[in-house]
């Protein structure tokens, strides 16, 4: 018998001649069992090809094409053969294709803001919570916490100006700040108008108010650098002007905001805001269109949630599965916690509903299914709503059709990216029949309005938060929501924009 893995070698490597082809052929045809061996090299080839793309000329090589007539049977079996060879062409390109790196998510951030009092801002507002890329910082009353990545803690004090530079770099225009600089944040540089102040690991403040500017050292040493003037080192308890006199002051702690008096305004704050939503939630729960609102204010260990919603006597209380107590928003606020496939509130919306509002302060910790739950009716079709978060960060309302006809989706821009996970965020949705569209909103702010194709009341029925239920085949989807919530509302009015800016104070 012929050399096959000769033959088998040369059709690899490109070398095949014309009768080599026909050799091989009619061997394949008489031995069937010699088709596991050239599965085998096929496999082999592969493999050392697979770090290297695989050029298509390479698959089916003009070789194997005998300058001859063949009869039917012939070239059908050449064919069969030439098909096995592309498929398993294809087969190593891919293969190829899948040991290059997925495209990974990216962030610029260099920063975040951690914790912040009575905030006001002259730039875009910004919650606690918030990565900080590169850009400027302006803020016009209260407290901010920022933690560069470097390690570096500055609290800035409003009014204040300051741009992000880098996760070890900023630069401060106005203002009064103090920052916290351990041993791995060593360098950290802070910008004014006239020096730069580099931190060799310690605490200093920096004062940028009026024609003067003046640092001051707490802890450790740092180096005061200016345009054609001899770097200075300033020490522990040691205070200067930036320009003008360069004679040496004492530090003065008190003169700038510590962690410590930011723990006790954050505290009196969070208080005031506590005390602040008590009196708000009254006048939502007096509502007239107000159908249910859960404050998850229950009792620790509960497993239910009251509706405190005045006018929602149809709707019974919330049965809770699974999920367990957390902290909101703010200490003293309680929240349900979802991880698990069994997490969910169980409630039913019975009868019709013309129009629809529904809000929840939502901290979604990430998006690891295609379809994450907000609020979903059970099961599917006629006039069913299911409000989710897409896989991809986008918020959606979609509302099945009226027997049998085809479900409209509303979708948002993207929303949740990795940037905006684990802080509170305030969704809104507005079913409006009159207006003829569905509006959603983040914050309080609207996000986008779309069109809709049939006003027909909704049928909610069953439904579940943080959860979906659908027991019409054996296997139900996963959608639970990784997250946390700490209030819900449902209206049956289309709710305003000034209102819903109102629920997301």
């Amino acid at each position: 018998m012929p050399d096959t893995d000769t033959l088998i070698q040369h059709y690899l490597e490109g070398t095949l001649t014309t009768a080599e082809a026909e050799e091989l052929h009619e061997l394949l045809k008489a031995h069937p069992e010699l088709g596991a061996r050239l599965l085998q090299h096929f496999d082999m080839d592969a493999m050392l090809r697979a770090t290297k793309p695989l050029l298509a000329e390479n698959i089916i090589r003009p070789a194997l094409l005998p300058k001859r007539r063949f009869t039917f049977a012939t070239v059908t079996s050449v064919a069969a053969m030439a098909a096995c060879i592309t498929l398993l062409g294809t087969w190593v390109m891919n293969a190829a294709l899948d040991l290059r790196p997925e495209a990974e998510e990216t962030t610029a951030s260099v920063a975040v803001l951690t914790r912040g009092v009575n905030l006001e801002w002259e730039s875009a507002a910004i919650t606690p919570g918030t990565p900080l890329s590169p850009g400027w910082l302006k803020l016009k009353s209260g407290i901010a916490q920022i933690e560069f990545y470097q390690g570096a803690r500055v609290l800035i004090e409003g009014p204040a100006e300051l741009q992000l530079v880098s996760s070890g770099e900023a630069t401060c225009t106005r203002g009064k700040l103090s920052a916290q600089v351990p041993p791995q944040a060593k360098g950290f540089r802070i910008n004014t108008p006239k020096g730069t102040i580099v931190d060799l690991g310690t605490e200093f403040g920096l004062d940028v108010r009026g024609a003067n500017e003046e640092v001051h050292v707490f802890k450790g040493e740092v180096e005061l650098h200016q345009p054609a003037v001899t770097m200075k080192s300033l020490k522990e308890g040691q205070a200067m002007a930036i320009a003008g006199n360069t004679a040496m002051l004492t530090a003065n702690a008190s003169s700038f905001a510590s962690l410590n008096e930011m723990d006790a305004r954050s505290a009196m704050s969070q208080r005031f805001q506590f005390e602040k939503w008590l009196v708000s939630s009254a006048r939502v729960n007096a509502d007239a269109g107000l159908r249910l609102r859960f404050d998850f204010q229950d009792d620790e260990g509960s497993r239910s949630l009251r509706n405190h919603a005045v006018n929602g006597g149809q709707i019974s209380d919330g049965s809770i599965v699974g999920a367990s107590w957390t902290t909101g928003r703010w200490p003293g606020k309680r929240a349900l916690e979802f991880r698990n496939v069994s997490d969910r509130v169980r409630l039913n919306i019975p009868g019709e509903t013309k129009a629809l509002t529904m809000a929840v302060w939502v901290r979604v910790n990430g998006l690891d299914r295609s379809f994450n739950s907000l609020f979903m009716s059970e099961k599917w079709g006629d006039r069913k709503v299911h409000w989710q978060i897409t896989r991809d960060g986008r918020v959606r309302l979609g509302i099945a059709g009226s027997n049998g006809a085809r479900h409209a989706d509303h979708d948002t821009p993207v929303l949740f990216t990795p940037e905006h996970f684990g802080r509170w965020t305030h969704l809104a949705v507005v079913f409006d029949p009159v207006a003829g569209e569905v509006r959603h909103y983040a914050n309080g702010e609207l996000l986008t309005r779309s069109t809709l194709k049939d006003t027909e009341a909704l049928k909610i029925g069953m439904a579940e938060l943080g959860n979906w239920n659908d027991r019409s085949t054996g296997g139900v989807a996963i959608r639970h929501l990784s997250g946390a919530m700490d209030e819900f509302a449902l209206w049956d009015r289309a709710l305003s924009d000034a209102e819903i800016a109102a629920l997301a104070k």
